[in-house]
């Protein structure tokens, strides 16, 4: 009944709203695309699921209804008097399917009836099929042992209370035979108890089969889900694991009865301990490095000894070069002092990477395609960090379309953006991260195995075209020669709190502020240095798929990652520290705060973020118990990004106080709307459309003023040397 609450909250939207869980049922996604191929799959899961959950019903419980026993197709029968949960929950969920995709979708009624048509195609084949496969293996008491079934034997007196005497036994008075014709319970007590025994045994065992072949077709789609035909819509992949679950459960419910939950209890123990072991529970890797020789000493030492003056004043003449390069390409176009930007893109799942991707289009065709040219430093989390990757790829290799592409708001790269990377997480962790995952894949001459997080670094290749396919140390020269901002991603280490910062440069400046004086100022080393502590690790072969999904493995949709350190350094999204980007930024301005006076004429601070900033004091009194007892994790959870805009403001207050130019912020932000955008690697059509056309609103194209007038210098000079034009 756990697995029918949940779905009941699913597709009345009452359950994971927020993250968009109940999208993933009534807006399917099949390879790309919702139409007629995702509803018949999410049907054909659905049958599967209710089947299950009427076999594992009927293995469980069959032996409190004796008289199924002396009836002809004693499953049959079972299965169709347990029609209610069943039935309500398929009205209810073709009910909200219409609702939805005509409200929220926009779809024509037709194409609407016709998903519903293929959705409950795909659902009765699936009954009808295994009904006769059970109509032709079962054997009843009459195939058994020639006795006359008792729903055809009208002489047998009718059974008073109980279908038979028994404590296990429950009341029936009465049954349903297909359609909708009521019979009498017959008393039972004539027959011999052997007999019934011996049918509901020959039922069992057909049910196994069943049961078996559920299982086999789970583990083949893990062997095979490289293919995209393979991947069944998220929310059909939530079906067949609660189907797998239901029966898994069922079977180990029969089998072990009274002794059922101690195994249980038992066999979570022994799972607990095996965990501990590599060989049975490969930790989630980042593809590019090595892992052949954990050797690097994760501690206070190796730190202190990376967080030196040596350090530090050598990355800061290297970033020093890089600015001078950076001028320098301002200067031959006449602008002697041009302004920094420093662009932080906020997290968000797809949310802020359509949000993102197309606020970055806006700006650039603005500014005749100079954003990448004045911006020198990015960084944030999650998916804005997506988009923003994936921007400054498309500026570098596929320049000129982008250019043209951004004219038009129904661009192929927009649309990527939006495309789909919840399936195949889901899918994969389904069928083969939630049992023993012993399938590899070679990347170089490093082999990994497979897991959703291999699933969600392919499926963001594909939607991007494969042009983020590239190592970190491929962004080196670029970046060196001022072709590409530089770009810092940041994941949080879980071990300590501390952040990874993640560059093709080295950032060691980022990790430590020298002490200016004799002041006995113990400074803790708050981040790491990824190219300076995994040098032997082969750090520049990391792939940037690995580095954009360690800033956005969101805690239980992605797995954190182990990097090859002793011990293992465990890092998640970047949004646990910093979901702005600001740190990174304020210390890149602090650090370079001298050459920046001299050789600009200010900062601007353009901030994209996919949450609109406010000031919103809400009503979170409690009242009851219950309310009492969740009030602060809830609170606390709920308010997570606020209180960082709390300390960013702070330290951006600050920061007017310390740099001596001019400083301007201006932000982007997505406006605040009754339609809630899911948190969630999936979005809805509708969804989509929104996100594209927020970047436009009366707020944001005040910012887009404002930014105009803050680099207007820049803009009014074009562009002379460039290796683009």
């Amino acid at each position: 009944m756990f697995y029918w609450i949940l779905l009941f909250g699913f597709i009345t939207q009452s359950i994971a709203t927020k993250f968009g869980i109940p999208f993933l049922f009534l807006d399917p996604e099949y390879m790309g695309y919702v139409g007629q191929r995702a509803f018949f799959m999410m049907g054909v899961c659905l049958g599967s699921f209710v089947m299950a959950f009427n076999i594992s019903s009927f293995i469980l419980n069959s032996f409190r209804f004796p008289f199924l026993a002396t009836l002809s197709r004693t499953f049959q029968k079972y299965t169709h008097n347990n029609f209610i949960i069943p039935t309500i929950f398929i009205i209810i969920y073709v009910y909200k399917i219409f609702n939805f995709q005509y409200y929220s979708q926009l779809k024509d009624i037709n194409e609407i009836l016709l998903n519903i048509g293929v959705f409950l195609a795909g659902f009765f084949i699936v009954i009808v099929l295994t009904l006769r496969y059970f109509m032709i293996t079962n054997k009843d008491i009459y195939k058994l042992f020639g006795v006359e079934h008792a729903d055809d034997d009208q002489t047998s007196p009718i059974a008073p209370y109980m279908g038979n005497v028994g404590k296990n036994s429950w009341r029936v008075d009465t049954y349903l035979i297909f359609p909708w014709k009521v019979k009498i319970v017959r008393d039972t007590r004539h027959y011999q108890k052997y007999m019934l025994e011996r049918v509901f045994r020959q039922n069992h065992l057909n049910a196994a089969v069943i049961e078996i072949v559920v299982f086999v077709t789970f583990i083949t789609l893990g062997l095979f889900r490289d293919y995209n035909f393979i991947r069944l819509p998220a929310g059909g992949s939530i079906l067949l694991l609660f189907t797998m679950l239901i029966m898994l459960s069922g079977v180990l419910r029969y089998w072990l009865r009274a002794w059922a939950n101690t195994a249980l209890i038992f066999l979570f123990i022994g799972l607990n301990f095996l965990s501990q072991f590599e060989s049975f529970n490969p930790r989630n890797q980042a593809y590019g490095l090595n892992y052949a020789k954990n050797t690097i000493k994760y501690d206070r030492e190796t730190l202190e000894a990376q967080v030196t003056n040596g350090h530090y004043e050598k990355d800061v003449a290297h970033t020093i070069q890089i600015l001078n390069n950076w001028k320098a390409n301002w200067v031959k176009r006449g602008v002697e002092k041009p302004k920094m930007v420093l662009l932080n893109v906020s997290g968000g799942g797809l949310r802020s990477c359509v949000f993102t991707f197309r606020t970055l289009q806006l700006i650039d065709s603005t500014f005749n395609g100079d954003l990448m040219h004045l911006t020198s430093f990015i960084t944030g989390s999650s998916g804005g960090m997506i988009s923003a990757v994936y921007y400054r790829e498309l500026f570098l290799s596929h320049h000129d379309s982008l250019m043209r592409a951004n004219q038009n708001i129904d661009n192929r790269y927009l649309l990527n953006t939006g495309k789909d990377l919840l399936n195949s997480i889901v899918f994969s962790a389904t069928v083969a991260d939630l049992f023993m995952n012993m399938q590899q894949f070679k990347d170089g001459k490093y082999h990994y195995v497979k897991d959703r997080a291999y699933a969600f670094e392919q499926q963001l290749s594909e939607n991007t075209g494969h042009v983020l396919d590239k190592r970190l140390g491929d962004y080196y020269e670029p970046e060196f020669n001022a072709e590409i901002p530089m770009m810092v991603i940041s994941p949080t280490i879980i071990n300590d709190g501390r952040a990874l910062h993640i560059s093709a440069q080295p950032v060691s400046y980022l990790s430590h502020i020298p002490d200016s004086g004799n002041t006995g100022f113990n400074e803790i080393a708050n981040s790491v240095d990824f190219q300076l502590f995994f040098a032997s690790a082969d750090a520049p072969n990391l792939k940037i798929t690995s580095a954009l999904r360690m800033n956005s493995a969101f805690p239980y949709i992605m797995p954190a990652i182990s990097l090859p350190s002793e011990p293992a350094m465990e890092v998640m999204d970047a949004g646990i520290r910093d979901n702005y980007g600001v740190t990174n930024s304020l210390q890149f301005l602090y650090t370079f705060r001298e050459w920046i006076v001299a050789n600009t004429s200010g900062v601007v601070f353009l901030q994209i973020r996919d949450t609109h900033k406010k000031n919103k004091v809400e009503n979170n009194s409690v009242k009851t118990i219950t309310e009492k007892l969740m009030a602060p994790m809830r609170n606390v959870s709920g308010n997570f990004l606020i209180m960082q805009d709390y300390t960013f403001d702070r330290e951006l207050q600050f920061a007017q106080s310390w740099f001596k130019g001019p400083l301007k912020f201006v932000t982007f932000q997505m406006p605040e709307t009754q339609e809630h955008v899911s948190l969630s690697w999936h979005l809805t059509e509708k969804e989509k459309k929104l996100l594209k056309s927020a970047s436009e609103n009366k707020e944001n194209k005040q910012a887009l003023e404002e930014l105009k007038s803050a680099l207007k210098t820049e803009i009014n000079n074009p562009l002379i040397v460039s290796k683009h034009q």
